[in-house]
């Protein structure tokens, strides 16, 4: 996701999902394949605890699709927290499937499906 546009339908329209490492806001989407973007406030720190905290995300992602071949049905914004620094890689990998599994379960969507 690189438009700031979809940064802020997610952000105002998402469904958010809380975790220790971050902040997942989605949106389901019917008609293409969903995007994940990664957004850092400066709350968190200089710039290289900034990029450390992208990496980390991007680095999970990347190794989700790896290993999966399920396409994302949803337009995902993750929100790095401070605690992501505190947890371990693995713990950060269940917490991303954890999240993909409520996204799958969540079926009370309050608004309807937003096409792009």
């Amino acid at each position: 996701m690189k438009a700031r546009k979809d940064y802020v339908r997610l952000s105002r329209t998402g469904k958010r999902f809380f975790f220790d490492g971050f902040i997942a806001q989605a949106v389901p989407v019917n008609d293409r394949i969903g995007m994940v973007g990664i957004t850092v406030t400066k709350k968190l720190g200089g710039s290289v605890d900034r990029h450390r905290a992208k990496r980390r995300l991007r680095e999970v992602i990347r190794l989700w699709k790896k290993e999966n071949s399920v396409p994302i049905t949803y337009d995902v914004v993750l929100v790095a927290r401070s605690k992501i620094f505190d947890l371990d890689f693995k713990n950060l990998q269940m917490q991303w499937a954890e999240m993909l599994g409520r996204l799958e379960k969540n079926q009370d969507w309050t608004h309807e499906t937003i096409n792009r």
